[in-house]
């Protein structure tokens, strides 16, 4: 720890320091200057003059009058609170403010103030963002090094690693959350305190332990904490009830019944679902590498991330499904009152969604299914085709609901999760089928424009709308359609792809740049950009209309596929009738056994209404 204080003094330099550095560069040039009366001697250039660089003391910007501050907290209440980090307890976050640390207060402006209407109407609405955001973390680096670190320093450092992640500091945010990280861990924040503390501080180092544990994971970090906290863990936050429908102000039936699984909270659940987020994005940073083992494979780590997420689905309550949220009942006041239950709400179904479209996702399997082109199983084609239709549906479903409802995302994640559904739609629009391609363009276009629209107060979501085009200008370039060709193939730039599909902290070389000096970067771990010519996987085989109509249909093995039968896919049948070993009346006494104690299982069982529909 002592280490750690020493290396942050070392880069935060005194006002002294500061002031004796600046005397010394004045001499320096003031000697440079006198010395034009000696012989032989010359003017300097510009270029030999050393430079000399004022900053801005950070006692330059002031904070607000609480009057200006009261309703930029509010807004965060309302459009930060839980969207993604739930740093604060509602109740009291207004009445405490007063109470609360300068460096906090400025962290908190610099999040919240793109919210307000000024923000609109100021010119100069950046650069004061900039400055609340560059006071805070002067203040805030300061406590670090001199202490005493308080429960507040690591608040503000998570807002802080929020405010440069959304800016482009990509790793300065990384920074600022693995700082504390270190520093909860050092503190053992972790583990309920066994002083007596008053319930809103308790309940505050809960959320911010889960908040620094949800940063790391949404930016592509580790964080090594079970999901359920053990005997000694700091429980997981309150969450707020989900609000009762207008129309149905009471529980259905189906929900009282399903009383068996423990409801721990909207944000609970937020909290267990960023695993899988974390796993996938890390999985996304593979970039399709081939391996010897194929995805189907249960020992893969797409199987095991598949499992952990249905794992996490059977602990998930009905209660926080779809189908009972009733959303298309529900109208944009109703929302907007309960932004602290929506949001999270929305942003549980995002990840969940948008993991199931990352694992899936055409590019990434294209390219880690090279080993394999030969022994793809039929299954697994439909298995992943059926995947990427529905959970990309999904996504299109909830930014059309946000259409109607009008209703303001706030949440950036949203965003990236739309730009994924974005890349899988533009690289399925590119067929020869025109009704299939106006779809899938429409829903790109779509996609688009609702990043865009988060973009408008969230800068990295600009520039990922920005990269959005850019892409389908660089894919459009080099699509040479060809109707009588096998295996229609696109030539891609794959970094344009990844600086979209991973939203990683450390992906942005930008920010290593403005970071790191020239004697400690070394550039870009990549070695340029990288070209391939893919093609897209075989569709699976399914029943025409005509087919489905025909009492007994002639057996369709896994080898007949049409799709398959390509130089790429040849057939190869798994299964043959000659491999069964077992009768026909071995198979019907299986079969029914089977089916008898289905009908038991089904008639004991509770009601299948509330399965499913996450």
């Amino acid at each position: 720890m002592q280490a750690l204080l020493d290396f942050i003094q070392i880069l935060i330099p005194s006002q002294e320091d500061r002031l004796r550095s600046l005397e010394s560069k004045v001499g320096e040039v003031l000697n440079v200057l006198g010395s034009r009366s000696e012989p032989g001697s010359q003017i300097p250039t510009e270029s030999q003059i050393p430079p000399v660089t004022l900053s801005i003391p950070s006692s330059s910007i002031a904070l607000p009058p609480w009057d200006e501050i009261f309703p930029i907290a509010e807004l965060y209440l309302l459009y930060c609170d839980s969207q993604p980090l739930p740093l604060f307890c509602r109740d009291s976050f207004l009445s405490s403010l007063q109470a609360r640390e300068a460096d906090l207060l400025f962290a908190i402006l610099a999040l919240a103030f793109r919210f307000s209407y000024a923000h609109r109407n100021r010119a100069d609405s950046t650069s004061l963002i900039n400055g609340y955001a560059e006071v805070s973390r002067g203040l805030v680096m300061k406590r670090v090094s001199e202490g005493p670190v308080e429960l507040s320093t690591l608040q503000c450092l998570c807002i802080l690693s929020l405010v440069d992640f959304t800016n482009g500091n990509t790793h300065r945010s990384s920074i600022h959350s693995s700082l504390a990280m270190n520093l909860a861990q050092c503190a053992n924040l972790g583990q309920e305190p066994r002083s007596s503390i008053s319930t809103i501080v308790r309940e505050e180092r809960r959320r911010c332990f889960w908040s620094i544990c949800l940063l790391k994971r949404l930016h592509g970090g580790d964080f090594p904490i079970p999901d359920m906290p053990q005997a000694g863990g700091p429980p997981y936050p309150r969450s707020p009830a989900r609000p009762a429908c207008f129309l149905s102000p009471g529980p259905s039936t189906v929900e009282v019944r399903r009383s068996d699984i423990q409801d721990e909270g909207i944000i609970a659940y937020v909290v267990m679902l960023s695993e899988v987020f974390a796993r996938t994005a890390r999985y996304v940073r593979l970039h399709g590498r081939p391996s010897n083992v194929p995805p189907w494979s249960p020992h893969s780590e797409y199987s095991k991330i598949l499992a952990l997420q249905m794992d996490l689905e059977t602990r998930m309550p009905y209660i926080h499904r779809f189908k009972p949220a009733n959303l298309a009942d529900r109208s944009l006041e109703e929302l907007q009152t309960h932004r602290e239950y929506w949001s999270p709400w929305f942003l549980n179904q995002f990840m969940y969604h948008t993991s199931l479209c990352l694992l899936n996702h055409p590019l990434l399997l294209s390219l880690s299914l090279r080993n394999f082109r030969s022994t793809i199983p039929e299954i697994f084609l439909q298995h992943t085709s059926d995947l990427i239709s529905s959970h990309t549906t999904w996504i299109i479903h909830f930014i059309n609901c946000f259409e109607e409802k009008s209703f303001i995302v706030s949440d950036p994640l949203l965003g990236y999760s739309a730009a994924v559904v974005a890349t899988i739609e533009l690289q399925l629009s590119f067929t020869d089928d025109l009704t299939i391609r106006e779809h899938k363009r429409e829903r790109f276009a779509k996609c688009v424009k609702f990043v865009q629209t988060i973009g408008e107060r969230w800068p990295h979501m600009a520039r990922l709308a920005h990269r959005l085009q850019r892409l389908e200008d660089a894919v459009s370039a080099t699509y040479q359609p060809d109707p009588g060709a096998q295996n229609q193939s696109l030539l891609i730039d794959l970094s344009r792809f990844w600086e979209i599909l991973e939203y990683s902290s450390n992906s942005d070389t930008d920010s290593a740049r403005r970071l790191f000096g020239k004697s400690l970067y070394a550039g870009s771990s990549s070695a340029g950009a990288e070209v391939s010519q893919t093609s897209p996987l075989p569709a699976p085989f399914r029943l025409s209309v005509q087919e489905e109509d025909i009492p007994n249909p002639r057996p369709q093995y896994l080898g007949s596929n049409a799709a398959f039968t390509s130089q790429d896919y040849p057939a190869n049948p798994l299964l043959s009738p000659q491999q069964l070993t077992l009768s026909n009346d071995e198979f019907s006494i299986l079969a029914a056994n089977f089916f008898s104690q289905g009908q038991e299982f089904l008639r004991s069982g509770d009601n299948w209404e509330s399965v499913g529909n996450f």
